[in-house]
């Protein structure tokens, strides 16, 4: 039977998003309930997730802050919720107000709207109509959106070559690389857009002096400066913009996501008075339908009182000092692993050597009751970026389990590099932390051929790393509700047992979850005995994810098949009236989760 679960995963598959759908479930990511600060529920077990992450920003104020809940219930119980878009609205002339006042008066200015690729659109009208040029330059790693001039600006070829063309008069230059930009600009370009931190490029923190001097470089040309900060300010590098940290006052600055607190849709962009000027002129320039309603302005306001605390930002430094001081011995600790540890303030990035070891690092802190996430144009970098409210004491608790789950992987990449074979180094000479599809064991067995044979045609699936049952007898054949694992997850899909002279062929059909899914065992004579080869082999057709599930997924099949070797053995030495082998002497494989309760999703 499928659990909620699956049927969900199912419907996003079909309704919605099929990568994110497959994503969500081999990670082990659970139903979401209700969330109350760092915390959020599975929905279906009561397990109390503890976020690392918080959702790109999002969750900046962790889940239902109670000043923003306060916010909501007060501005519902006022009745004024929706816009005229003619009249006076008091509590949206109050936010632009306050952001004013947030940036010194040196950005006096703001339109609001929904979300970031509106308001990173909006900036880029103003800058155009601010200097009468086209031209934009931006940073090769950005991101700024998903409209179609955001989506030029980033300019990534897989985007180009499904979407393409993109716009007209966007270029790129390195990020950090002030003299490459200083070779691009010239009279054609109306603004230079930067993150101060690259934050799916990896979190790529800017080197020293760079943003001064490309502001210095933006003024000299004529250029306007626009920073978006969806993901940095209200306190995230430990001031509550980040340009002020870097010293520099941009022509133009972009806010969103914790802008709403983590519950309602709101960014705004904030321009000098010169920028400004084209709304005399153009008073049309900007509509948004929704854009500054009422409820929205009312969060937004009390998101703006929550991050200008100086207690707030005090905290924010602290845990931000915590986070570098822990990951920075994590990389030394772990050079093989980790190839470089990169942050600033409470937004950190641990890229690993390959894309599978950070698969199998993010399903492993799920496990442990951890979230967590990829950088999203360089999936090996695990993202460290909690909510700015997270204790002192749960920091700790989820730095302490990460770096335990690291030292476990460092662990099995040494084990399996130097075990028989060298199973655990790549192509390039590297010892490899996950293994990736197909996954391959050989086992040596003092019985014969034919009598290994004899049990896995009557058991066909006794090493199949994904049957709930693998003793179970079973018939070869289709079977339309085959009962299936992901680690402690149930699930449910259609696979074909099939009997063959040498052994058993174990095939999925393709379907929301496996493209192709193989697990093959032959058997043949050897001294003293006989061979047994397991082959398992999958595809879940995620692009470029393929490698970061594919860590999970060998996870997941290492470690079960690490305990149904014995168990065949076992099997065979009763077969032959022999007494129980002693336990035989552990090989290396990818370490046991903490303990964690198993999902208990009803059937449905």
């Amino acid at each position: 039977m499928r659990t909620r679960r699956q049927l969900l995963a199912e419907a996003k598959a079909a309704h919605n998003h099929p990568a994110y759908a497959k994503m969500a479930f081999v990670m082990g990511c659970g139903v979401q309930g209700r969330g109350e600060g760092s915390r959020v529920l599975d929905a279906d077990d009561g397990t109390a997730y503890l976020a690392l992450f918080d959702q790109y920003g999002n969750q900046s104020f962790g889940y239902s802050h109670p000043r923003i809940v306060a916010a909501v219930r007060e501005q519902l119980d006022s009745g004024v919720l929706n816009s005229t878009k003619i009249m006076f609205e008091e509590v949206q002339i109050r936010l632009s107000e306050r952001l004013g006042e947030a940036t010194g008066q040196r950005l006096p200015y703001s339109y609001l709207a929904n979300g970031g690729g509106e308001t990173v659109d909006n900036a880029l009208k103003l800058a155009r109509a601010a200097t009468g040029r086209p031209g934009v330059i931006s940073a090769r790693g950005c991101f700024h959106g998903k409209t179609f001039a955001t989506l030029s600006a980033s300019d990534r070829p897989e985007h180009r070559a499904l979407l393409g063309p993109f716009m007209e008069h966007f270029r790129q230059v390195d990020f950090g690389d002030a003299d490459q930009l200083a070779a691009a600009l010239d009279d054609t370009v109306a603004a230079v857009l930067l993150e101060p931190v690259q934050a799916e490029a990896g979190v790529i923190v800017p080197p020293p002096g760079y943003l001064q001097e490309v502001r210095r470089l933006c003024t000299e040309a004529g250029a306007l400066l626009v920073l978006d900060e969806m993901q940095t300010a209200f306190g995230r590098c430990g001031t509550f913009f980040a340009h002020e940290l870097f010293g520099v006052v941009p022509d133009l600055v972009c806010v969103g996501k914790a802008f709403g607190g983590g519950v309602l849709p709101l960014s705004a962009v904030l321009g000098t008075e010169r920028v400004w000027e084209v709304l005399r002129v153009l008073p049309s320039t900007f509509g948004s339908s929704l854009g500054g309603n009422p409820l929205s302005c009312r969060v937004g306001l009390e998101s703006l009182a929550i991050a200008s605390d100086e207690g707030f930002l005090a905290e924010v430094k602290q845990r931000s000092l915590c986070i570098d001081e822990r990951l920075t011995a994590a990389a030394a600790n772990h050079p093989g692993l980790i190839a470089e540890h990169r942050g600033l303030g409470m937004m950190h990035g641990l890229e690993f050597t390959t894309g599978a070891t950070a698969g199998l690092v993010l399903g492993r802190l799920l496990e442990a009751g951890i979230t967590s996430t990829y950088s999203l144009y360089d999936p090996k970098v695990l993202r460290v970026q909690p909510p700015m409210v997270i204790s002192a004491d749960d920091l700790d608790h989820g730095l302490s389990v990460l770096e335990g789950i690291l030292a476990e992987t460092d662990a099995h990449r040494r084990g399996r590099a130097f075990a028989p074979g060298g199973a655990g180094v790549r192509a390039d000479g590297c010892e490899a932390a996950a293994e990736l599809s197909p996954l391959t064991r050989t086992v040596p067995l003092p019985y014969p051929a034919g009598r290994v044979l004899d049990l896995l045609r009557s058991r066909p699936r006794l090493l199949d790393p994904f049957a709930a049952e693998p003793a179970a007898p079973a018939a070869p054949g289709r079977d339309q509700e085959f009962a299936g694992r992901l680690g402690d997850d149930a699930v449910v899909w259609t696979d074909r047992a099939e009997l063959l002279d040498d052994g058993v062929r174990l095939t999925a059909a393709p379907d929301w979850l496996w493209h192709t899914l193989e697990r093959r065992v032959t058997v043949a004579p050897g001294d003293g005995g006989s061979v047994l080869e397991v082959h398992v082999a999958w595809n879940t057709d995620s692009a470029g994810y393929e490698d970061m599930l594919g860590g999970r997924i060998g996870f997941l099949a290492a470690r079960r098949l690490a305990e149904l070797v014995p168990e065949l053995e076992s099997a065979l030495a009763a077969e032959a009236g022999l007494p129980p082998q002693a336990d035989p002497v552990p090989q290396p494989h990818a370490p046991a989760p903490q303990p964690h309760p198993e999902r208990k999703s009803a059937d449905r």
